[in-house]
């Protein structure tokens, strides 16, 4: 049985052991984005059940290569708060192009759905370019992230209506009142009676409310209409309160003068930028089933190939630059995708408590369908790999993957590939991300 299975390893791959192989050299351009320092704060508490407008956050193309910009959420290592769901914010401007150089501001639009728990919420407002430089049949990407903010108060939203502040309201109803009690008093024909003193006995007594007494005595009719007129005088000027604004003084005689000021920028970004370099010394693999690894083409099972070289006298192909504020580095990969859009290898991790362990060898290898990624620079190489999600670049600052404004690391990647695959795609596409991101954010 055991053999069987080995006997079909050369009929399932002896196309694929070229998914990497070697083709031509890679221009020398460079892909980035970046995005601004300062949180993205909802001004107001939000309700479960409301939909919010949040400011519209400024990106901007730091590359060589146009981008097609895609804004989204996700959870960072190390913040603290609620977690924020993909599906709660909304991009406004899908679909938004960049040229190099070029910036814009995108509107998000936030909707809390009717069950969110009370709390505050924070996650990562992350805009990753679409552009990829390619090197080895490894599509290198990058992002970059500023702070979400805000925080969810239980009861109902407002609705369409904005509400007044609290004291209006009492105005208000203080009018409501008033206006029914003079309406109540009119229709039930309730006199109320002013006397004037014996210094003023001529004067007739006036009824306030009621139809008009008998003729002969001099009564002022009650007015509902004027009276209502009033209600709704007192309560326009009470609302005017609150929006009354505060008029401009009077200009004065002096003379003044424009002065000019330039700031630092203040924006998230990293910028990545391959020499022309592809997969290759590759090794590994069985002879004898005709699945050895080539010089340029992967094999199996379990052949490797590199991109540049480790060692103190290594290759290092891929750069890795932040371009803006100081931050932190942050690096992940995802599944290698064939060309025929079949079964795909999913990355896995070595180490005691792997993210996605490999089932070949006892852990130590990948197993089928499995590949693992690990980023190197000098003699310093990613022990566990590369995972699906964020994790820290910790070939930047001897592993604390801090990163000033114009700090930069030169890479190699080493990769690893399954001790079988099921697919038979001459063609793999493996694509890793380096993503900037401060967990200290200009307020």
């Amino acid at each position: 049985m055991h053999l069987r299975r080995w006997l079909a390893v050369p009929l399932a791959v002896p196309v694929a052991v070229a998914a990497f192989s070697v083709f031509g050299p890679a221009a020398q351009a460079s892909v980035g984005v970046g995005v601004q320092a300062s949180p993205v704060r909802l001004g107001n508490v939000a309700r479960a059940g409301g939909s919010y407008a949040l400011p519209a956050v400024y990106v901007l193309d730091t590359g060589t290569e146009p981008e097609a910009i895609s804004v989204g959420v996700e959870q960072m290592p190390g913040v603290a708060g609620r977690r924020v769901p993909h599906s709660w914010v909304k991009d406004n401007a899908p679909g938004l192009r960049l040229s190099p150089r070029q910036s814009a501001r995108v509107p998000l639009q936030l909707a809390v759905p009717a069950g969110a728990r009370p709390g505050r919420y924070r996650g990562a407002i992350v805009v990753t370019g679409s552009a990829v430089v390619s090197a080895g049949r490894a599509n290198l990407g990058v992002a970059a992230a500023t702070v979400l903010e805000f925080s969810v108060a239980p009861g109902a939203p407002p609705g369409l209506w904005p509400f007044p502040p609290s004291w209006m309201w009492w105005i208000l109803g203080g009018l409501m009142v008033l206006g029914l009690l003079l309406a109540a008093g009119y229709r039930s024909g309730l006199r109320v009676q002013i006397e004037r003193t014996a210094a003023l006995a001529r004067a007739p007594a006036r009824r306030l409310f009621g139809p008009p007494g008998p003729p002969g005595r001099s009564r002022r009719p009650w007015r509902p209409r004027a009276a209502l007129a009033l209600i709704a005088a007192a309560g326009l000027a009470a609302c005017s309160t609150g929006s009354s604004s505060t008029p401009t003084g009077t200009p004065g005689k002096g003379q003044s003068i424009a002065i000019s000021l330039k700031v630092v920028p203040t924006v998230v970004s990293v910028t990545v930028s391959p020499s022309s370099a592809s997969f290759t010394g590759c090794t590994g693999g069985n002879g004898s089933l005709n699945t050895k690894s080539t010089g340029g083409a992967l094999g199996f099972p379990n052949g490797r190939c590199w991109l540049g070289k480790l060692g103190t006298n290594g290759h290092f192909p891929i750069t890795i630059t932040n371009t803006g504020v100081a931050a932190r580095i942050y690096v992940s990969g995802g599944p290698a995708a064939p060309s025929d859009g079949g079964t795909q290898w999913g990355l896995c991790n070595l180490g005691a408590n792997p993210a996605a362990a490999c089932t070949g060898a006892g852990g130590k290898k990948p197993g089928a369908n499995q590949y693992l990624v690990q980023n190197f620079a000098g003699s310093s190489e990613n022990p566990a790999g590369l995972t699906d999600n964020w994790s820290c670049d910790t070939e930047f600052a001897a592993g604390s993957c801090q990163a000033v404004q114009g700090d930069s690391q030169q890479e190699g990647i080493e990769l690893t590939g399954p001790s079988l695959t099921a697919d038979t795609s001459t063609a793999w596409t493996v694509r890793i991300t380096w993503i900037a991101y401060t967990l200290v954010p200009l307020s």
